[in-house]
């Protein structure tokens, strides 16, 4: 089950755990974004730069983590552009 997810999502497996993690980050920020544009980026900006920080200083990857933030955005950013709501 969890090779098919990761396939699914695009991720390794052993990283299939920080892309599940972080995908409520991107559905926060399109909820976000629905509010205030502005807020959304300056929100989405400063978690880029803290999962860059964060890998520089404990040699953490910080791809999966913004590869989770990205299939959060696109899914719930895909079905409300479809709906027109966006």
């Amino acid at each position: 089950m969890r090779a098919f997810l990761a396939n699914l999502l695009f991720c390794d497996v052993c990283d299939l755990d920080n892309v599940l993690l972080h995908i409520p980050v991107g559905l926060i920020v399109v909820a976000i974004a629905l509010l205030s544009p502005l807020v959304a980026v300056a929100f989405y900006y400063g978690f880029i730069k803290y999962e860059t920080v964060q890998r520089e200083q404990i040699r953490d990857k910080c791809f999966p983590d913004i590869h989770g933030s990205l299939v959060g955005i696109a899914l719930l950013a895909i079905p409300l552009a479809i709906a027109g709501i966006i």
